[in-house]
C-alpha cells in the first residue's frame, strides 16, 4: 500500500517539480522508493530545461543532433565508430534524431541514470546500518552536494562515464561481482579518459585490503605537486603508450591546458579565486585521510589509490580537476561509510560547507545560464514545462 508521504509527493510533483522538492526530500530521508524516484525525475527535469553556453560540450550535442537528422547510418558509423573510442552517447543521439525523440529527453534521461547510480550505491552503503534521520539527513545532503552540477548539466559525457566507472567500483570490489568490470567498458566507450580506472580496479580488485601499501602510495603521490607538467609527458612516453591512447594523451598532456590558458589570458579575479578554492577544497579532503589514517576499510582503500593517481596530473588542471569530480564521491561513499561506522558526526560538517562552498561557486558561475533556464513562468508548473519550446542551437547563451 502506497504511503502517505508518496501520495502527496506524486501529486505535488504533477502540479510543479520544483514546489514539490523540500517533500521529496523528506521522503527521500525516510527511505522512500517513490520520492527517490522523484527526486531522480527532478534531475531529469532540470537537465531538460538547461541551456547550455556556446562554449560548453552540451551545446555541441545539440548542434550533433540536428546534423544527425539529416545522416544516415552509415554516416554515424564511419564518423563515430572508426575515427572515436567513444561513441556510446552520439549513438544515442543519432537513434533520438531517426525516431524523432528531442534531444532535451537524451540529456534528461542520461541525467536521470548519473543521478540513479549514484543514488544506488548510496542507498546500498547505508542500508547495512540501521535508520537513523540525523545520519540520513546528513549524508544525503553530503551526496546532493558532491555533484559537480556544471559537469552534469554541461559537460554530460564524462558525468555519466563517471557513474558507471563508480558502479563497476563499488558492485565488482565492494561487493565482489565478477561481471562488474563490464560496466568499465561502458564507461570508456562513453568518455575514454575513465581508461585510467581499469589498471586501478584490477588491483583493488585482487589486493584490496593492502591497506598500508596504499596509505604508501597516497603519500608517495605528493611528489608530483611539486613536480613539472615536461616531468608527466616524460612518464608517458617512457611507458611507450601507443594507437588511441597515446592520441588522446597526446591532446591533453602536450598541448597548453585549457584551464592554464584560460587563467592566463583572463583578467578576472573571480576566476582565480574559485580556481585556488577548488584546489583547497579537494587538499582539505586529504586532510581528512591523513588525520583518520588509523581507519582501515576497502571504500577507504579506493579512494587512497584514486587520490594518488589523480595527484600524478596535478600540472595539468584540466585531467586533475576532472578526475577530481571522481575522486569526490569516493570520497562522499567513504565519509558516509566512516560515520554510520564510527557515529562521529564532527567531519560530515565540516565537508558538507566545503561542498557547499564549491556548488556556491558553480551558482556563481552559472548564474546567467539558471536564470535563463529556470526564472521563467514556463519552467515552474509540469504542465508547462511539458509544453514548453524545445531547445536549439539558436538559444545557446554566448
Amino acid at each position: 500500500m502506497i504511503k502517505r508521504i508518496d501520495l502527496l509527493n506524486i501529486m505535488l510533483f504533477i502540479v510543479s517539480p520544483f514546489l514539490a522538492i523540500p517533500s521529496i526530500i523528506s521522503g527521500v530521508i525516510q527511505r522512500s522508493k517513490v520520492s527517490l524516484f522523484l527526486i531522480i525525475l527532478i534531475f531529469g527535469v532540470v537537465s531538460y530545461l538547461y541551456i547550455p553556453n556556446y562554449t560548453d560540450d552540451k551545446a555541441r550535442y545539440f548542434e550533433i543532433y540536428e546534423d544527425f537528422r539529416n545522416s544516415s547510418f552509415a554516416e554515424m558509423f564511419s564518423f563515430f565508430f572508426i575515427s572515436s573510442q567513444d561513441f556510446i552517447l552520439q549513438s544515442l543521439f543519432y537513434f533520438a534524431s531517426q525516431i524523432g525523440i528531442p534531444s532535451q529527453f537524451v540529456f534528461a534521461a542520461v541525467t536521470m541514470v548519473t543521478v540513479s547510480i549514484i543514488f544506488y550505491i548510496y542507498y546500498k552503503i547505508i542500508d547495512t546500518f540501521p535508520v537513523s534521520k540525523t545520519l540520513g539527513l546528513l549524508s544525503l545532503i553530503l551526496i546532493f552536494f558532491s555533484f559537480s552540477y556544471l559537469d552534469l548539466l554541461s559537460g554530460t559525457r564524462f558525468m555519466f562515464a563517471t557513474s558507471f566507472v563508480l558502479l563497476a567500483y563499488y558492485l565488482g570490489i565492494i561487493e565482489k561481482k565478477k561481471w562488474a568490470f563490464l560496466f568499465l567498458i561502458i564507461a570508456v566507450f562513453i568518455h575514454f579518459s575513465t581508461l585510467i580506472f581499469i589498471p586501478i580496479y584490477i588491483l583493488l580488485r585482487f589486493f584490496p585490503n593492502k591497506d598500508n601499501f596504499y596509505k604508501t602510495i597516497f603519500i608517495v603521490s605528493f611528489i608530483f605537486l611539486a613536480l613539472p607538467k615536461t616531468f608527466v609527458v616524460s612518464i608517458f612516453e617512457l611507458l611507450g603508450l601507443g594507437g588511441a591512447l597515446q592520441e588522446k594523451g597526446n591532446v591533453y598532456l602536450n598541448e597548453d591546458d585549457s584551464i592554464t590558458q584560460g587563467l592566463t589570458e583572463s583578467d578576472s579575479t573571480g576566476g582565480l579565486v574559485i580556481y585556488y578554492f577548488s584546489i583547497l577544497a579537494l587538499f582539505l579532503l586529504y586532510a581528512y585521510l591523513i588525520a583518520t589514517h588509523k581507519r582501515k576499510n576497502i571504500y577507504r582503500n579506493i579512494t587512497l589509490v584514486v587520490g594518488a593517481v589523480i595527484n600524478v596530473f596535478y600540472a595539468t588542471p584540466t585531467i586533475f580537476f576532472r578526475y577530481a569530480l571522481v575522486f569526490k564521491f569516493f570520497f562522499a561513499f567513504l565519509l558516509i561509510y566512516e560515520i554510520y561506522t564510527y557515529k562521529n558526526r564532527r567531519y560530515i560538517y565540516v565537508y558538507i560547507i566545503t561542498f557547499l562552498m564549491n556548488i556556491l561557486s558553480q551558482i556563481i558561475i552559472s548564474r546567467n545560464n539558471i536564470e535563463i533556464s529556470f526564472f521563467n513562468k514556463e519552467s515552474l508548473m509540469l504542465i508547462t514545462i511539458i509544453d514548453k519550446e524545445e531547445v536549439s542551437s539558436k538559444d545557446f547563451i554566448y
